[in-house]
């Protein structure tokens, strides 16, 4: 009978450990075929000009495995006017990242709109846009690794400027959960 209860308690004992410790590693799991994407914001900054326009600068470092996708959300009235930059760091194999601005379901840069035909070379490009009613008031910068290997890790910088949210709000956002 005291033999018994030992089993009993070694078996609860062993069914517990084995319970805790299935679930300790089930938060450190990671999906292979997962792109990391991350980012950090190196600067921000809110400036007046000379003639008394707010604008709201952010430069940001962008994280992005191969087969992701990176979204930057701007929130701009029409007539707003936008500058952007960004740079590829080391870029892999001359370059894989593919970038473009959407405004509703249309591709407003880069203007040909054939991101299917991706120039490998380009590894940094500057454009400057004015944002019309007709594309509405959102629009995203989005950056593409087109490396098929997640581990493909690629790092951009890039800088964008356009005019401060009336209401003191952000005009850019970056998406909560991975694209």
């Amino acid at each position: 009978m005291v033999k018994r209860k030992y089993i009993s308690a070694a078996l609860l004992l062993i069914s517990l450990i084995t319970i805790s410790l299935m679930v300790g590693c089930a938060g450190q799991r990671s999906d292979p075929t997962t792109p990391v994407r991350s980012y950090n914001i190196v600067k921000s900054a809110n400036i007046t000009d000379s003639e008394g326009t707010k604008w709201q600068i952010y430069q940001l470092t962008l994280s992005l495995g191969g087969g992701g996708t990176f979204t930057l959300d701007l929130n701009l009235a029409a007539g707003n006017k936008v500058d952007c930059w960004y740079n590829v760091e080391q870029p892999t194999i001359g370059g894989s990242v593919n970038f473009q601005v959407e405004a509703g379901t249309l591709v407003i840069y880069p203007p040909d709109s054939t991101t299917a035909s991706v120039d490998l070379s380009n590894t940094s490009d500057r454009l400057s846009f004015t944002a019309t009613q007709v594309d509405g008031t959102s629009y995203r910068l989005v950056f593409h690794n087109n490396l098929p290997d997640t581990n493909s890790d690629e790092t951009i910088y890039t800088e964008i400027t356009c005019p401060a949210n009336t209401a003191g709000q952000d005009s850019i956002f970056v998406p909560i959960g991975a694209n």
